[in-house]
């Protein structure tokens, strides 16, 4: 008896394969196949008095014309538009997105959603993200951001602090210094302050404080106590900062919080 279709052997054992398998196309491949060159952009600082746009590169990676049905926003203050509703296998269309900051303030996210006969993504959905600021505030240098002490099971002064608790310069002096490098731990005014309940920098100036001397001062500054909290920030002793910095941090600590 002949069989039909088409048979394959492996290891003397016949094997039926369907005819229609053997044409198949790899899944991978066949039909219309969506891809973008971007799905997060990032416009960056834009003023909130003008429209900006970026166009995004949308490609058919398939084997069968890619029918963009519709694009959609999340908000009236972002348009999208293809060139094209139509791209070819192989080929890449523009679809340019538009967004007004009018009104918007901080950072603003958006998304863009694109509707075609992609079976696999029918809806594929990019994103883009602005910080707004007021006409000409957009060209200055953003301020620091807001920041959280991360959760730590013990608190304890390591390198990586320094990012937030070190100086801004090698030239800052004095108040400035302070409030970059110490006031985090020791508060403002010299007051201390707690995470947690926990004090991670004492007050200072405190009448029952055993260093009270500038050279005491320097000491502790420079060299550190032991106290993991509490490093040295001395050159020296493998900090940042200068002894004329510690010196300067001296004098406003003594000038400006009177002993109490």
């Amino acid at each position: 008896m002949r069989l039909p279709a088409l048979f394959g052997v492996a290891f003397g054992v016949a094997v039926l394969v369907p005819a229609w398998a053997a044409a198949a196309e790899p899944a991978s491949a066949a039909g219309p196949r969506i891809t973008v060159d971007e799905q997060d952009y990032q416009f960056g600082r834009v003023p909130n008095d003008r429209a900006v746009e970026h166009v995004f590169k949308v490609t058919n990676a398939g084997t069968k014309p890619l029918v963009i049905t519709r694009v959609s926003t999340s908000c009236g203050c972002t348009a999208a538009m293809m060139e094209s509703s139509v791209v070819d296998p192989g080929k890449t269309g523009r679809l340019r997105v538009s967004f007004n900051p009018r009104g918007q303030h901080q950072v603003v996210s958006r998304t863009v959603t694109i509707h075609s006969n992609d079976p696999e993504s029918p809806a594929l959905q990019i994103k883009i993200t602005a910080e707004v600021a007021a006409p000409g505030e957009e060209r200055k240098a953003p301020g620091p951001p807001q920041r959280a002490h991360p959760p730590e099971a013990k608190l304890e002064f390591k390198s990586g602090c320094l990012k937030c608790h070190g100086p801004a310069s090698a030239t800052q002096r004095g108040p400035k210094l302070y409030a970059s490098a110490c006031g985090a731990c020791h508060g403002a005014v010299g007051g201390g302050v707690s995470i947690a309940r926990e004090m991670i920098g004492p007050p200072l100036r405190l009448v029952s404080t055993t260093v009270k001397t500038p050279a005491g001062m320097t000491q502790v500054i420079s060299s550190g106590t032991g106290n993991p909290r509490m490093p040295g920030f001395g050159k020296a002793y493998g900090g940042p900062l200068s002894d004329a910095q510690v010196a300067s941090l001296v004098e406003y600590i003594i000038k400006g919080f009177p002993a109490r």
